[in-house]
């Protein structure tokens, strides 16, 4: 009764935020319808010595307002307006619906993909069947009771999404397949494994639904682009870029010497700027949060930003929320979400235009070839979208855990039965072994709660799928989700799944970073996160720094 107490009073809140925003309608259509790694010690500069007047673009440069208002692409019939008004005028019957299918697993199913109880609900019924048919306007009711089924389900399982995962995986009868959203999902990691080690097709989508571009998502980015193993795709020739010009991975690179110089010096700009540090400001997230911020920025730019601009970049990790919503929901919610992270991209691209390093992304942009962008601020909205939501937000979500795991408390997201601290039960058994091995220590933290659960790629060829004990099968280009947090758990591979343990010898198998990262296998895996030493470095120079092990 007090979860379903929860879940009815959070959905009022949203539907008040709604009415709220329709409200205020009106008034908001009345307000209006060089290298990364530059190589020299002037560009290592603070924010205040550059933040009087933002230096002129570049010829050529163009408008991140206009990159961002851009024509919606790939808007399905069901995310209409005229669908989100139905969904808000039959708000009473879906909400029933969907209180009975988020608490019950069985019911969940059946709006899923239907029931062999009702002949062609699988087809005619059920989210599944929409997909299949494309997504049409007259089956937008069975979205609608779905994603608020799918909202409640994840309010009674802790707002977990591991937790949410694998009570899908359950309802859906334990298998290897299920189905969310627009596709199906995998878990094991025998199966991640070899998604992971192939070349992957890629669409426009995030947690197995088509994404909203190019408003909430940038057009373009490396999450949609896939790769085919030829090193003249678009994807390779951005990775190849973004290598180059910010994220060096080889000695003969010659940013390389600028990029560990900052790296040497990021803990004396920590303690520049926290002076006085204490262990308890690790419950401090905003200031995590800026701090990872600054390294990223200072590391890839050579500048130190202000906590005016650092405050900015922290939206990439605070507004994670929205980036899982599909359109029908950001249009239920009246685009709140999109607004925001809206405002997120215009915001982060005029830090970059601020700080003059608008060169960079020109002599980037023109490095591409015949990927090359019309205009260099598209590619600079790009680049500065994959930093600042993998690079921030993963790396800000990574030093939030480890704050929590050395206090012996769990995150507040975090699936609370699949983690058990087993002999560090205590704060200062957790310090000791951070400690007697830094890397481990986060790399497990991150096994058991991951900043990134899951990657949505597609079906190259027509699959048969088993779910809830019967087949089915799946054209090529369906959405398929592989879940590598609970691939992190998959208890063939590693003994105690749920147990802390920095010291288990097969810690390095683990697909925290999209690969089998900090092992001799990391080559066999493509899409391995580009940014995951950077990604170290920052959280054990921001953790050492509260821990009094940080630079004197």
């Amino acid at each position: 009764q007090a979860i379903l107490a929860q879940a009815i009073s959070a959905q009022t809140r949203i539907f008040a935020a709604g009415f709220v925003a329709l409200s205020l309608a009106p008034q908001i259509a009345a307000q209006g319808s060089s290298r990364g790694l530059l190589g020299s010690k002037a560009a290592i500069m603070t924010s205040t010595e550059s933040a009087s007047q933002p230096l002129k673009n570049p010829e050529g440069w163009g408008s991140i307002e206009e990159v961002v208002n851009a024509q919606l692409i790939d808007v399905p019939q069901d995310a209409w307006w005229i669908s989100v008004i139905g969904m808000w005028l039959t708000i009473l019957i879906n909400l029933v619906q969907a209180l009975f299918a988020g608490f019950c697993g069985c019911i969940f199913v059946m709006i899923s993909i239907g029931t062999c109880c009702i002949p062609c609900s699988d087809r005619c019924c059920s989210a599944m069947g929409s997909v299949l048919a494309g997504r049409p306007l007259y089956m937008a009711w069975t979205w609608w009771r779905y994603v608020l089924a799918g909202l409640i389900a994840l309010l009674q399982n802790g707002a977990s999404r591991l937790a949410l995962f694998e009570w899908e995986w359950r309802a859906f009868g334990s298998g290897d397949w299920w189905w969310h959203g627009e596709g199906v999902w995998m878990w094991s990691y025998k199966d991640c494994e070899r998604i992971l080690k192939s070349q992957q097709v890629r669409k426009s989508a995030f947690a197995c639904v088509r994404a909203c571009i190019p408003d909430l998502f940038a057009t373009n980015i490396l999450i949609f682009l896939s790769n085919d193993g030829s090193s003249d795709s678009e994807w390779a020739a951005i990775r190849r870029a973004l290598h180059e010009f910010f994220i060096p991975i080889s000695g003969d690179d010659p940013s390389k010497g600028d990029y560990d110089s900052r790296v040497a010096e990021l803990p004396n700009k920590i303690k520049a700027d926290v002076p006085s540090p204490k262990f308890e400001d690790l419950n401090d997230t905003t200031l995590m949060q800026k701090l990872v911020a600054k390294s990223v920025f200072y590391i890839m730019f050579g500048v130190w930003l202000d906590d005016a601009d650092a405050l900015t970049l922290t939206g990439w990790r605070t507004n994670a929320t929205y980036f899982i919503l599909p359109r029908l929901v950001q249009r239920f919610l009246f685009n709140l979400g999109i607004k925001k992270v809206k405002a997120l991209r215009v915001g982060t691209v005029g830090i970059v235009e601020k700080q003059g390093m608008q060169e960079v992304f020109v002599r980037m942009n023109n490095s591409l070839g015949r990927w090359k962008r019309k205009q260099d601020v598209k590619l600079c909205d790009e680049i500065m979208y994959v930093i600042g939501f993998a690079g921030i937000g993963g790396t800000s979500a990574c030093v939030e855990s480890c704050a929590c795991f050395l206090q012996n408390k769990i995150p507040k997201e975090s699936y609370r039965d699949a983690i058990n601290f087993g002999q560090y039960s205590t704060q200062d058994a957790m310090i000791a072994a951070y400690k007697n091995n830094k890397d481990a220590y986060i790399q497990e933290t991150c096994r058991l709660d991951p900043p990134v659960t899951s990657a949505t790629g597609v079906l190259k060829a027509m699959t048969t799928v088993k779910l809830a004990g019967r087949d089915y099968e799946m054209p090529a280009g369906i959405l398929n989700q592989y879940v590598v947090s609970m691939a992190n758990r998959d208890s063939t591979v590693f003994k105690e799944p749920t147990v802390f343990k920095p010291d288990r010898s097969n810690l390095t198998q683990a697909f925290t970073w999209n690969g089998a990262a900090f092992s001799s296998e990391e080559g066999e895996y493509p899409r391995i996160c580009p940014g995951r030493y950077l990604s170290l470095t920052i959280a054990k120079a921001i953790i050492d720094h509260f821990l009094g092990l940080g630079a004197k």
